[in-house]
C-alpha cells in the first residue's frame, strides 16, 4: 500500500535532456558574447536567467529522485549526471560573469575557438544522453579525446599569446595579462567539467546498455 502512494516514475531522461539543452543554450550565448563584445550586457543577463532555470530543474530532479520508487536507471547515475551538468552550468556562468566585468577591447581567437570546441563537446553529451534514454550504444570516447586534445592545444597557444606581449609592461598591460590568464584558467576548468560529465554518462551507458 505504501508503494502505491509513491509516484510510479518521473520523466528523468526528459529532465536530464532539458538540463542539457539549457547548457547548450548557455554555451551558444557564451560564443555570442565572445564574438560581439557590444552585446555582452544583454547576453550575460540571458545566461543568468537560464542558469536560474537550471537551478530549479536541478532541485526538481533531486526532489523527484527522493520521492520516486522506480527509476529507469540506477538513481545514483541520474544524480551524478544531474550534478555534473549543474556544475558545468555553474562554470559557464562564472566564465560569463568574468567576461562581462572585464573590459576587453577585442576577443582573442584561441578563446573563441575554445568556446566553439566546448560547444561541440556539449553536443556530444546530448547525443550520449539520447542514446542512453533509448538503451543504445553511444560511446564517444574517441571524439572526446580528439576534442580534448584540441582544447589543450588552444589553451597552450592562448596562454603563450597572452604572456608574449610586445608592449612595455605597464600596469594596464599587466592587468590585461592577468585578466586573460583568468579567462583561460576558467575555460580549462569548464573543459575538465565537460569531460567529467561525458565520463559519467559513459559509465551509465556501460551499466545500462
Amino acid at each position: 500500500m505504501f508503494a502505491a502512494l509513491l509516484p510510479k516514475s518521473a520523466p528523468f531522461f526528459e529532465m536530464l535532456q532539458e538540463q542539457n539543452d539549457l547548457m547548450r543554450q548557455m554555451v551558444s550565448l557564451l560564443i555570442q558574447m565572445l564574438e560581439d563584445q557590444s552585446c555582452k550586457d544583454e547576453v550575460h543577463k540571458e545566461i543568468a536567467l537560464i542558469e536560474d532555470r537550471a537551478d530549479h530543474l536541478h532541485n526538481r530532479i533531486i526532489r523527484d529522485l527522493s520521492q520516486t520508487f522506480i527509476t529507469p536507471i540506477d538513481r545514483e547515475d541520474i544524480l551524478r549526471i544531474n550534478l555534473e551538468q549543474e556544475e558545468a552550468m555553474d562554470c559557464l556562468q562564472t566564465l560569463s560573469t568574468r567576461l562581462h566585468i572585464f573590459e576587453f577591447s577585442r576577443t582573442r581567437f584561441p578563446a573563441l575557438q575554445l568556446a566553439r570546441t566546448v560547444e561541440s563537446m556539449v553536443g556530444l553529451t546530448h547525443i550520449m544522453l539520447e542514446g542512453l534514454s533509448r538503451r543504445e550504444d553511444c560511446h564517444k570516447t574517441r571524439a572526446f579525446r580528439s576534442l580534448r586534445g584540441e582544447c589543450d592545444m588552444l589553451l597552450a597557444v592562448g596562454l603563450a599569446e597572452v604572456m608574449d606581449t610586445q608592449q612595455e609592461l605597464s600596469p594596464e598591460v599587466l592587468m590585461l595579462v592577468i585578466k586573460w590568464s583568468q579567462i583561460y584558467e576558467r575555460m580549462g576548468v569548464l573543459v575538465d567539467q565537460i569531460i567529467h560529465l561525458a565520463e559519467t554518462i559513459e559509465e551509465a551507458v556501460l551499466k545500462n546498455v
